[in-house]
């Protein structure tokens, strides 16, 4: 992680976009306090999940909100692929029945 005040990162960005590009992260400064953070954008991992959601969750995991799952056994369209319930699910009582527990 690199770290850059605003006027050298003026100076210099397309360095520092290429460093950007080889996956570094950005820090940008203003008087040595960070005002930004500089990285490549998430990439979608579906097409049924947007970018957006992936820099959430980038977020998210960045902040210690949430852990990335370490399981690596199934993928995300073996998992799309399950069969689904035979009998209908009332996810409203379900998510009550688990809140209530």
């Amino acid at each position: 992680m690199k770290a850059v005040g605003i006027k050298v990162l003026k100076d210099n960005l397309s360095k520092y976009l290429k460093m950007v590009q080889a996956g570094e992260t950005v820090l940008v400064t203003d008087r040595n306090e960070v005002v930004a953070e500089i990285h490549s954008p998430g990439m979608s991992i579906h097409p049924k999940i947007s970018r957006w959601e992936v820099f959430l969750n980038h977020e998210e995991r960045r902040r210690g909100v949430i852990r990335a799952n370490s399981r690596t056994d199934k993928s995300l369209d073996e998992l799309l692929q399950l069969p689904r319930p035979s009998v209908p699910i009332d996810v409203r009582s379900l998510m009550d029945e688990i809140r209530a527990e």
